[in-house]
């Protein structure tokens, strides 16, 4: 586990200060405020910059990118579908069993206050907690992370993440929590897998699609 842990301090330092920081607003401010200042600073760049960049912890993103593991090697295919799936798993039965009841920025601020929402957006109203979105785009990122050696990668893969998780608060999809919550799902779920899975000893996980055709 120690060596799991030093080989990812491009990916895991940032993110420890991203979690220490974030634990420290949602101590300091209500949900609301800290979504009222996120959504008054917006432009048409970022507007058009987060609308695209949100899709990057889309589902379907998320699938092409780990079946395009499988012409690596099957084990790195395994990690990330199995983190993906279960992270999923939590988040998803957490939003529609234990939280269904937590409504979105659009619904919460219905009467109360005027936001800005991102022209061609569709934002949903309910299932708020936590932001799926961000577990996917976490889990599929620090799996990413886990199998790769350059240290640029690791911090790139992190960038990738927090800019997923930024544009759900940016795009009024969901409050910081719902991202803070998503990205320690995705994260946690991540490293179980690739702790478990990394030693098991069976030679046709470091094969991969290619080697079957090559046959």
């Amino acid at each position: 586990m120690k060596a799991i842990l030093k080989n990812n301090l491009s990916f895991l330092v940032p993110y420890s200060v991203y979690i220490l920081l974030g634990a420290a607003l949602i101590f300091v401010n209500s949900k609301a405020e800290t979504h009222l200042s996120f959504n008054s600073f917006h432009n048409p760049f970022l507007d058009t910059f987060n609308t695209y960049t949100t899709y990057l912890g889309d589902g379907v993103t998320a699938t092409l990118f780990i079946m395009m593991l499988l012409t690596v090697k099957y084990r790195f295919f395994i990690i990330a579908a199995a983190a993906n799936i279960i992270s999923a798993m939590i988040t998803q039965s957490l939003k529609h069993f234990v939280f269904e009841d937590v409504v979105r920025p659009k619904k919460f601020f219905e009467g109360l206050q005027e936001l800005y929402f991102v022209p061609g957006i569709d934002n949903h109203m309910y299932h708020s907690f936590p932001s799926g979105h961000s577990t996917c785009a976490f889990a599929m990122y620090f799996s990413f992370c886990l199998m790769a050696k350059n240290k640029i990668y690791k911090l790139l893969f992190f960038i990738l993440a927090i800019l997923t998780g930024y544009s759900r608060v940016y795009l009024s999809q969901h409050f910081f929590e719902d991202v803070y919550a998503g990205s320690i799902i995705g994260v946690s779920t991540a490293f179980v897998v690739f702790y478990f899975v990394q030693h098991k000893k069976h030679e046709w996980m470091d094969r991969s699609i290619v080697n079957f055709f090559n046959k």
